[in-house]
């Protein structure tokens, strides 16, 4: 319960701050009591790739720039305003040694039950931790956190509106571009790229998270006894890029 009350009190403080930066539309959110809180409704549906890619290209690159503007002004929002406001990390930032254990739990008990050549892939997923000690450097930005399909509502093939912000907090912005990737895929991210012009910068690290989301949905349901974990991210785009700088 303290849990749930610490996350609502960062989400609401999140959603406040963001609505000073961002023109996209996100929910109000009132704490009506101790784990108790009340949402505003945004109609709309998830932003799935089927639907995307039966689209136009000028509607396509339309959402893209809706996508791109809200990303670039959200990862703008001055540090300073996130540390005065006391808003949390992210749960999900990681570090080199971090990912290192990853791989060995994942060496460790799913390498067993893997093609040779799907350990390579895995390997080769993993390289730019084991070669390179700064590739997870980077400036800490106000990130979403969780950018699914269905926590991008669309509606008449234009985005109406971002939600759930549970999880948002400061942390690495290739989290949220690397989300995307993985359900979109890397043609929508070029199309975006256009309109949020750092994507480029951390790319890699994108790419990396995308790759390494299933592996870990994979893992946890294996130490779990839980194929749940590892059904619930079969349809990702698989549509992601070879590194290219490392």
């Amino acid at each position: 319960m303290i849990l749930v009350k610490s996350l609502l009190h960062n989400e609401h403080k999140v959603l406040q701050i963001v609505k000073q930066f961002v023109d996209m539309t996100v929910p109000d959110l009132d704490i009506i009591d101790d784990g108790v809180s009340k949402y505003t409704y945004i109609k709309g549906k998830p932003i799935y790739r089927s639907n995307i890619l039966k689209l136009s290209e000028d509607v396509q690159n339309q959402i893209a720039q809706q996508l791109g503007r809200f990303l670039s002004q959200l990862h703008s929002i001055p540090m300073s305003i996130i540390s005065e406001n006391k808003i949390n990390e992210f749960p999900g930032n990681g570090t080199r040694d971090s990912y290192m254990d990853l791989y060995s739990r994942i060496e460790t008990k799913l390498f067993p039950h893997m093609k040779s050549y799907v350990m390579d892939c895995v390997r080769d997923i993993f390289n730019p931790i084991f070669n390179h000690t700064n590739f997870l450097d980077y400036t800490p930005t106000l990130i979403h956190g969780d950018l699914a399909p269905y926590h991008i509502l669309e509606e008449s093939n234009e985005v109406i509106g971002v939600i759930d912000f549970g999880v948002s907090g400061y942390g690495d912005p290739a989290h949220d571009v690397s989300v995307i990737l993985d359900t979109l895929g890397e043609g929508f991210i070029k199309k975006l790229s256009k309109y949020y012009t750092g994507i480029d910068s951390f790319i890699d690290r994108s790419r990396f998270y995308a790759n390494v989301s299933s592996i870990r949905w994979a893992l946890i349901g294996y130490e779990n006894n839980d194929v749940s974990w590892h059904l619930n991210h079969l349809f990702t785009a698989k549509d992601i890029s070879p590194y290219s700088g490392w």
